[in-house]
């Protein structure tokens, strides 16, 4: 029985091993083709892996792309969330998220410019798992900033409101690097903008008091 289990431990552990891969090479070639020009056969020579294997994992090409569009989307999240340690004071959390965020779309622009054409032109992709998503990571961020306004670490806000702010400014931030428009910043620059735009939404534009 102990022999059988370390066997069907291994058969997982190779079979997340295959799947990973498959998710890394998708990514790498939605990429750098496009969704529709990228192909499973290249996909699966990438992995070093027979084409068939794929569809052992996922059914069809678009079920491919959604399990890649959902895994990048998670691991932005948990990217941004993973900064927002309730032993930081606001102001350093939200500014070490948003940097590691803008990293994050540095790192992944190529592929976040292809999920994002797909997400614009289908409709399934873009309400099933791109909204609920977004929505979550919006619900996060909320119920963050409430625990600091209850923790009397914030003055009382629209919190609903300033989520929607944090998220428009950060589109305006990474838009152009995802597009190409701008280099992707460089670590110190990253601090910088992710210092003034937390303290731009904290501070606010006024005369210095």
């Amino acid at each position: 029985m102990a022999g059988s289990s370390k066997a069907e431990e291994r058969r997982q552990r190779r079979g997340e091993r295959r799947r990973e891969a498959i998710l890394l090479s998708a990514a790498q070639a939605f990429a750098a083709k496009g969704y529709h020009n990228a192909t499973t056969r290249e996909i699966a020579a990438a992995a070093d892996l027979a084409e068939g294997t794929i569809f052992n994992y996922f059914p069809t090409k678009h079920d491919l792309l959604i399990a890649v569009f959902e895994q990048g989307f998670d691991r932005l999240r948990e990217t941004a969330l993973g900064r927002l340690s309730p032993a930081l004071p606001p102001r350093q959390a939200l500014s070490e998220a948003l940097e590691a965020v803008l990293a994050f779309y540095g790192e992944n622009r190529l592929f976040i410019r292809a999920a994002l054409a797909e997400t614009w032109t289908d409709p399934d992709l873009l309400q099933t798992h791109a909204l609920p998503r977004l929505q979550q990571l919006a619900g996060s961020l909320e119920a963050y900033l409430q625990a600091q306004i209850a923790a009397a670490r914030l003055r009382p806000l629209d919190t609903a409101l300033a989520v929607r702010l944090v998220l428009g400014m950060i589109a305006a931030l990474v838009l152009p690097i995802v597009r190409g428009v701008q280099p992707a910043p460089d670590p110190e620059e990253r601090r910088r903008l992710a210092e003034n735009v937390i303290d731009l939404l904290l501070s606010g534009i006024g005369a210095p008091t």
